[in-house]
């Protein structure tokens, strides 16, 4: 039986919004990438102020946030994937009350998380 991923391993692997975007930019494009405007291989670095990347040789920025549902929200990072961890833990889904506990986010706030996690996960 595969071991089970808890809280612990779930905060160890991502301690803050820093390490949440840069999963996401490994999982969308992969530690090297071509970049689409001067379209040399190489590892994009980190901004420190606009979660984004840019690419070494001609400055060019990717954005791992932009499609997702992480796009135009204000919520951290962190509590949009303890959400996930939430929906993909649980058997019978995420009330939106709970989550609103949980994360500490307004009720609105935490209906439209579950909502577009849900749509997303269909």
């Amino acid at each position: 039986m595969a071991k089970q991923f808890t809280i612990k391993d779930f905060m160890k692997q991502f301690p803050d919004d820093d390490a949440c975007l840069d999963h996401l930019m490994t999982v969308r494009y992969g530690k090297t990438l071509e970049c689409p405007k001067c379209l040399k291989t190489g590892k994009f670095s980190r901004l420190s102020k606009v979660p984004a990347y840019s690419c070494p040789w001609c400055g060019h920025h990717i954005h791992p946030m932009q499609g997702t549902p992480f796009e135009r929200t204000h919520t951290p990072l962190q509590k949009w994937f303890y959400a996930m961890y939430l929906f993909t833990t649980t058997r019978n889904g995420v009330a939106a009350k709970e989550l609103q506990r949980q994360l500490g986010v307004t009720y609105k706030t935490a209906w439209r998380m579950g909502h577009e996690i849900r749509k997303y996960m269909g």
